[in-house]
C-alpha cells in the first residue's frame, strides 16, 4: 500500500471517537487493615455490554491480572456489565506480609473490553470487518492502611516540612514526609516577595520519606528559607484541601 494511504488510514483511526464506558465510583480506595474485605461499585454509562476484567497491582503499565503478584484478590475477577448497570467488586486481601509501620500503595484496574457493534435487524448486521475495537484500561489508587498507626492522613499532608536543599547539582524544594501516611499533593505555589512559581506536574510524597521539586535557575535565586508554599492535596474521599507553609 502507498505510504500516503497508510498514513491517511492511521489518521483516521487515531481520531475516531473513543471513550470509556466503565467508570469506577471514587478516586482512591482505602483498605483498613482491620476489614476482611472493602467494596468499591463500578458502572457501565455506555449504550452497548462491556466485559470488564478487574484486578490489583503494583501500578506497572504492563501488568495484568496474571502478571500482578499483589496480595488482594478481586472478585468478581471477569464480569459481563450491560448498559446503565451497576456491579460490586470485593477486594480481599489475602494475609501476605505487608510492612505495618506505614501505608503500602497499590492500583485497582478496571480493563473494558467494549462487546462488538449490535444487529441493525433481524436479518441485516453492521459490517464491522473495517472496525478497530479498543479495550480500555482504568486506574486508582489502593491504599492498604495497618491499624496502628499514629496520626490521622490529614495531619500529615497539612504539616509537611518543606526546605530548600541541593540535589544532583540542582536546587530544590524539598518535602519532608515524618508521617507513616502517603500525601499526595496535586499543585504547589512558592512565594517570596514579589516573585512566585507555580508546580503542577508533581508525584505522591511517601511515608517517612522526601520528594523533592527541582526549581528553575531564575527561581534558585530567590527561593530561601522564610520563603511561602501554598500547596494543594487529595484527602481521602478525593477532595482537594489547600494548606500553606513557611519553608524552614
Amino acid at each position: 500500500m502507498h505510504l500516503g494511504r497508510i498514513v491517511a488510514l492511521l489518521v483516521c483511526l487515531v481520531m475516531a471517537p473513543a471513550h470509556a464506558s466503565i467508570v469506577i465510583t471514587g478516586t482512591r480506595v482505602i483498605y483498613p487493615a482491620s476489614e476482611k474485605d472493602i467494596s468499591v461499585t463500578i458502572r457501565n454509562t455506555g449504550k452497548t455490554p462491556s466485559l470488564v476484567q478487574s484486578w490489583v497491582d503494583k501500578g506497572g503499565a504492563m501488568d495484568t491480572n496474571r502478571t500482578a503478584g499483589s496480595p488482594f484478590l478481586v472478585t468478581p475477577p471477569v464480569s459481563r456489565l450491560d448498559p446503565e448497570k451497576g456491579l460490586l467488586l470485593k477486594v480481599a486481601y489475602l494475609n501476605e506480609p505487608l510492612p505495618q509501620d506505614r501505608e503500602s500503595v497499590f492500583w485497582l484496574n478496571v480493563l473494558e473490553i467494549p462487546s462488538q457493534a449490535p444487529k441493525k435487524g433481524a436479518d441485516e448486521e453492521v459490517d464491522t470487518s473495517g472496525s478497530l475495537q479498543i479495550a480500555f484500561r482504568s486506574q486508582i489508587k489502593l491504599f492498604y492502611r495497618p491499624s496502628a498507626l499514629k496520626g490521622s492522613p490529614s495531619d500529615a499532608a497539612q504539616n509537611l516540612k518543606w526546605t530548600i536543599a541541593s540535589s544532583g547539582g540542582q536546587t530544590v524544594l524539598r518535602a519532608i514526609n515524618d508521617s507513616p501516611y502517603h500525601i499526595s499533593p496535586s499543585k504547589l505555589q512558592l512565594s517570596s516577595g514579589g516573585s512566585s512559581h507555580t508546580d503542577s506536574e508533581l508525584d505522591m510524597i511517601p511515608p517517612l520519606g522526601n520528594y523533592d521539586v527541582v526549581l528553575p535557575r531564575n527561581v534558585a535565586g530567590w527561593a530561601k528559607s522564610g520563603s511561602r508554599v501554598r500547596y494543594t492535596w487529595i484527602n481521602d474521599f478525593g477532595g482537594v484541601v489547600e494548606t500553606e507553609a513557611s519553608v524552614q
